[in-house]
């Protein structure tokens, strides 16, 4: 009864939410308009989404919790979930990348997700740039190296960052350890041009406006900037309404993605 009472109330709250804010969609609203937006059809999606769960992805971030765990991770395992994933892969699958650059890897789930489609792909590149924090850290300390905001998503102590990655999935990804703000520079200047730009590093305005614009300045054409935590602070909406990309969006409410048009660049 009290948890039918909850949910009771929880819808209540909601519907009451977004008639006070109206211009605030629904997380399905949200995924609908990605869907209709990036894919010829919900079919095509739900092929790529059904390959993603029928794959190993789930078995392999299963296993590694329990990893995490037998090995004491004292904080949190963190990552990207399988329904955020299973679109992020459907995007690499459709699109066919030769070139992605992410940052922020952390244990590796998103890393995962990504090279998954790659090896589906059987073409492209993942780089991705990680300043790592471990299991047996301060996490003052290291908010004080980056920002206050870090939710304390640790590696074990033992660990690599992505160390959640299989062996026969690594051929098609190189690692980068620093600071985005040191190492993205250098890295996007020793690339051809991007297809795909993923944000998950440090979320803090600065640091995202400054990865926003990079990527921005070196994407191919038609190239696409994917973003996590994009409700921490205004830089993903100021970004996006300064550059007006061709097509703006978001995945889910924390996640947002936009894509430039063949003659932007």
């Amino acid at each position: 009864m009290a948890k039918h009472t909850y949910q009771s109330a929880w819808t209540v709250y909601e519907s009451a939410y977004y008639t006070v804010y109206p211009g605030k969609q629904r997380p399905a609203a949200l995924h609908s308009s990605f869907v209709d937006s990036c894919f010829d059809s919900t079919n095509e999606y739900q092929s790529y989404r059904d390959e993603f769960f029928n794959g190993p992805a789930k078995e392999y971030l299963e296993e590694a919790r329990r990893e995490y765990d037998r090995l004491g991770g004292d904080g949190q395992f963190g990552g990207t979930d399988l329904d955020t994933g299973a679109a992020l892969y459907a995007l690499v699958r459709k699109y066919q990348p030769e070139t992605i650059v992410e940052t922020g890897v952390c244990n590796g789930c998103s890393t995962l997700f990504l090279l998954l489609a790659l090896h589906e792909n059987q073409t492209g590149q993942l780089y991705s740039i990680d300043y790592p924090f471990y299991a047996d850290e301060s996490l003052a300390e290291f908010k004080s190296e980056t920002f206050d905001g870090y939710g304390g998503a640790a590696i074990p102590s033992d660990r690599d960052p992505g160390w959640i990655i299989p062996d026969d999935l690594r051929t098609r990804w190189t690692l980068r350890l620093g600071k985005a703000q040191e190492e993205l520079p250098r890295l996007l200047d020793e690339l051809p041009p991007v297809e795909f730009f993923i944000h998950d590093s440090e979320h803090s305005a600065p640091c995202m406006m400054m990865e926003f614009e990079l990527a921005w300045t070196h994407l191919a054409e038609g190239g696409w900037i994917l973003s996590d935590d994009i409700d921490w602070n205004d830089a993903w909406r100021i970004f996006t309404q300064v550059r007006e990309p061709h097509q703006v969006g978001q995945i889910e409410p924390s996640m947002g993605y936009l894509r430039t048009s063949l003659k932007q660049h």
